[in-house]
């Protein structure tokens, strides 16, 4: 009988090359694929990803694996799906995830497009969280780990996570490390990257400023009321709930609350004024529809990556969009944030959707 075939995504990374050995003493015919997102300007840093170095890396995992392994050039759906629409949320005063459209358009989109061509049933990552395959279809679980990473994952369609394999969904990242000496991969201790691969140096002002210069045009700083208390240095340097960088206040310290981008102003406030017990969203995907019969149903929401889950009641609108009302009013609910839906008693992401405004 066939072994069945997964593509394994290798970044270069200790994680993806050890979810990529697991899968080869799991019995998988496994073909190893570096994905090229875009060309460096520069020489890799310590904190980042893709570069030539990280190429090679991949490579050497994959010759310890003695699986094959290839490079595909993945740099104009890259620059389409996601580098342009990062810099097109922060043109429009929202603050983005491009790891969430990476996932979406890239890894578990064209990748898979990539698979289908090679006879892969499979594509699998060295993501932290679970997918669990039932009659009913695929349910996706975070991890109970500090490096869960389901968050990313919750804007995934039932389809894509149908054919999605995490083979560390049940690690942390020290057994991650062990299976990587013991399977004798050369990054066991490679240091991990953690800043959005595109933005060398760490900078994401640098893309913004070659892709959308407008966001970096200084304009007025206001209070709600629309009084002029200052001037900000380009929307694209501020986030709501962000401290620094605003004009002092003799009565306390003061917010970005909500960022204009139409009249490129930014609006200050009270730490108060960023609570919110309400707020709308788009690009709904639920992975789970079955669970939201009716209006209000119970969930548990996450409004950013490491937030805490927080007990809501979601209502499905229009099929596509979300509006959420919390128990407890929820601090800097951010435009452009995913917000990932869970079950009221469980840890099962039932979907996510992408935050439009606090209300």
């Amino acid at each position: 009988m066939a072994k069945e075939r997964v593509i394994a995504a290798m970044s270069g990374g200790v994680d993806s090359a050890v979810a990529a050995g697991l899968l080869v003493e799991s019995g998988y015919d496994v073909v190893g694929i570096t994905m090229k997102m875009y060309t460096p300007s520069r020489p890799a840093h310590a904190k980042s990803c893709c570069g030539i170095d990280d190429f090679d890396d991949a490579r050497r995992s994959a010759a310890a694996l003695d699986i094959p392994h290839y490079v595909l050039d993945f740099e104009e759906v890259f620059r389409r799906n996601v580098i342009a629409r990062f810099a097109d949320d922060y043109a429009a005063g929202r603050t983005p995830n491009p790891c969430v459209s990476c996932n979406n358009f890239v890894k578990l989109g064209t990748l898979a497009e990539y698979a289908d061509r090679l006879g892969a049933q499979y594509v699998a990552t060295g993501h932290y969280a679970r997918v669990e395959r039932h009659s009913d279809g695929p349910h996706l679980f975070r991890n109970e780990y500090a490096k869960d990473q389901a968050y990313a994952l919750a804007q995934l369609a039932p389809a894509q996570l149908a054919r999605l394999l995490l083979p560390l969904g049940e690690f942390d990242k020290a057994t991650t490390r062990a299976h990587a000496r013991r399977l004798g991969l050369p990054v066991h201790d490679k240091t991990e990257s953690q800043d959005i691969c595109f933005v060398e140096g760490g900078d994401y002002r640098a893309v913004l400023a070659r892709l959308r210069p407008e966001v970096n045009a200084t304009g007025s700083v206001v209070t709600p009321d629309g009084n002029v208390v200052g001037e900000h240095a380009g929307v694209a340097n501020y986030t709501v709930g962000q401290r620094a960088k605003l004009p002092a206040s003799i009565d306390g310290a003061r917010y970005v609350t909500r960022i204009e981008a139409a009249t490129n102003t930014i609006v200050i406030g009270r730490e108060d004024e960023l609570l919110s017990s309400v707020l709308d969203a788009d690009e709904l995907n639920l992975i789970r529809p079955e669970r939201f019969p009716s209006a209000e149903t119970p969930v548990r929401a996450m409004i950013r990556y490491r937030a805490a889950p927080a007990r809501a009641f979601a209502t499905v609108r229009d099929g596509d969009r979300l509006h959420l009302r919390f128990e407890q009013p929820q601090r800097a609910i951010t435009p452009g944030q995913l917000v990932a839906l869970l079950d009221v008693d469980t840890e099962e992401i039932l979907g996510a959707a992408t935050i439009t405004a606090p209300l």
